[in-house]
């Protein structure tokens, strides 16, 4: 039997309203899709990815899983460190807080703890690696830390992509070299798309409870 499983996911909004939305939400269902599936095999169950652009509609959709019965839960940024988890939770009560589930810090934690995909993120990007004898993962701002006791990750990996990365672009019909900067809305999906899930499980906790917990709604399916 397939079973119906949705995930709403914080983190889709666009810094430049110019931007078309629906092309970062497209973005940002076939990576997390593409990470997902990784474990969980599409044969046994219809993994549906559902983004929402602000952490303050948390409540309205865990309200809509309680009021419909429907296999689904929440992934968050927790925006601090893992000992804040329990205040997070309280904040929901007394609604189903079993069915959330979060990125620690921020969903960039996990894309710092694998530095090999930014790299790999630079390739296919066409960026230009600059630095070349230095190794990211031996900058100050990550080296010898945990990913989840980065403090504001977003900022670091914007910081670090600058630092290692320039973008070419045409302004005007003349070329123009830029340090690379970070999007949330654009960089941010595809960097996940490239992550490896079970070191993911490996670094957060909470990655591996998330799985464990759809896994255990397919066996009940």
């Amino acid at each position: 039997m397939v079973v119906d499983v949705t995930i709403y996911i914080e983190g889709v909004y666009s810094e430049n309203t110019s931007v078309l939305a629906v092309d970062n939400t497209a973005v940002f269902r076939e990576s997390f899709y593409k990470l997902l599936s990784q474990k969980l095999s599409p044969p046994d169950f219809n993994l549906i990815i559902q983004p929402f652009g602000s952490i303050s509609q948390t409540k309205k959709y865990l309200e809509l899983i309680e009021n419909h019965k429907s296999n689904a839960v929440v992934l968050i940024d927790l925006d601090g460190p893992k000992e804040k988890i329990p205040d997070r939770l309280a904040r929901y009560q007394p609604l189903d807080t079993t069915r959330i589930f979060f990125m620690i810090q921020e969903m960039e934690a996990w894309i710092l703890s694998q530095v090999d995909k930014i790299e790999e993120f630079g390739n296919t990007e066409g960026l230009t690696r600059k630095k070349q004898d230095q190794d990211i993962a031996s900058n100050p701002l990550i080296k010898n830390k945990h990913p989840e006791e980065i403090e504001k990750p977003s900022e670091k990996l914007k910081t670090l992509l600058g630092q290692y990365f320039e973008s070419v672009k045409i302004v005007r019909g003349q070329q123009k070299i830029k340090k690379k900067q970070y999007s949330k809305a654009k960089d941010g999906p595809k960097l996940i798309g490239l992550l490896d899930l079970e070191r993911l499980m490996q670094d957060f906790e909470e990655v591996h409870r998330l799985i464990d917990y759809i896994g255990s709604i397919e066996v009940e399916g």
